[in-house]
């Protein structure tokens, strides 16, 4: 029955005209981090009658958003159209400049990535959240609060969860890299979970199946948040024959609507 409401909602979404992004919509800024020393464009997406009330919506952060922003956002309105639920703020994480996403998505020191994970989380904790939370009617509740990100950005959203948990409620980790410097991240998850076991919070995990070099470390973190968390609501999941870029599309669709069915 789930599986079938979840193609359902699909087969809906998949009927609908293509969508563009209102600009009428769609704000930005820049913000120079003191933590990161970087310069990012942050680009907020506004529901649709956020002008005709005086609600405050849930978040929903976005990485990689050169990328993905726009898909996410277009979803999230679709999904949460098809389930009647209040959509929410989007709000995307640019690169003015280079990307950096191998410092700011990493953890650790090695010759894939530069470690600048901690002042990453850092800079949304101290810089970015309180300007969304000071210019926008954004519900300042750590449950209102989501992280989404494919790769890097997934293992990012694996050490927000581990390291920083009270940043965000959910946690949308798409083909996540946890294998990462021979897998650390499973290490800090067992060092920090007796501080963050009892949390309630939602996280979902996707991948392509044909993604094996990532698959066992991926299956490995999902295992302990059955077995070890258990106010906290997954859901592991696998794009039946796609690897590693063909499968975010239809991971974000997934995991947008497990975020909405389950908030």
């Amino acid at each position: 029955m789930k599986k079938f409401l979840f193609y359902s909602v699909l087969v809906f979404l998949f009927s609908c005209e293509e969508e563009n992004i209102d600009p009428n919509l769609v704000e930005s800024f820049s913000l120079t981090s003191a933590n990161t020393g970087r310069d990012y464009t942050i680009s907020v997406h506004l529901p649709e009658d956020y002008s005709l009330s005086a609600n405050t919506y849930a978040t929903l952060y976005v990485l990689d958003a050169e990328q993905d922003e726009d898909f996410v956002a277009i979803t999230s309105k679709k999904v949460s159209a098809a389930l009647n639920k209040s959509n929410v703020i989007v709000i995307g994480i640019r690169y003015k400049k280079d990307n950096a996403r191998d410092i700011d998505y990493t953890p650790t020191v090695t010759h894939h990535g530069k470690g600048g994970s901690a002042a990453f989380l850092t800079f949304i904790k101290e810089e970015l959240i309180p300007r969304i939370q000071t210019d926008y009617r954004a519900d300042t509740l750590r449950s209102q609060r989501t992280i989404i990100g494919h790769s890097y950005g997934g293992l990012l959203g694996a050490y927000a969860f581990i390291k920083h948990n009270e940043l965000f409620g959910n946690y949308l980790l798409l083909s996540p890299s946890l294998f990462y410097d021979n897998s650390i991240i499973l290490q800090y998850e067992q060092q920090i979970r007796p501080s963050i076991k009892n949390k309630k919070q939602l996280v979902f995990v996707g991948a392509g199946s044909t993604e094996k070099d990532l698959l066992v470390a991926n299956d490995l973190f999902y295992r302990r948040l059955v077995n070890f968390y258990p106010h906290t609501t997954s859901l592991f999941s696998l794009v039946p024959g796609k690897g590693h870029l063909a499968s975010k599309n239809t991971d974000i669709e997934k995991a947008i609507h497990f975020y909405y069915k389950n908030r």
